[in-house]
């Protein structure tokens, strides 16, 4: 597994040899104790958008 050094984005303290892959992004600075999440290292995944028509059309597909 692959570590990183990541600066605090709000006390701008570096922050080494963090595995940010298994935390799925999150962190706890070395300096100023506060949780974040880098997310650059989050595994994130796109939430679909859909107009009202497209919608109907799903609905009306899953119930036949």
């Amino acid at each position: 597994m692959e570590t990183y050094d990541v600066r605090c984005p709000i006390c701008g303290e570096l922050n080494h040899n963090l595995y940010l892959e298994e935390t799925d992004g999150w962190m706890e600075c070395e300096h100023c104790h506060q949780a974040v999440q880098i997310l650059a290292y989050a595994k994130t995944k796109p939430i679909p958008i859909y107009t009202g028509r497209e919608l109907a059309k799903k609905f009306l597909t899953s119930i036949k």
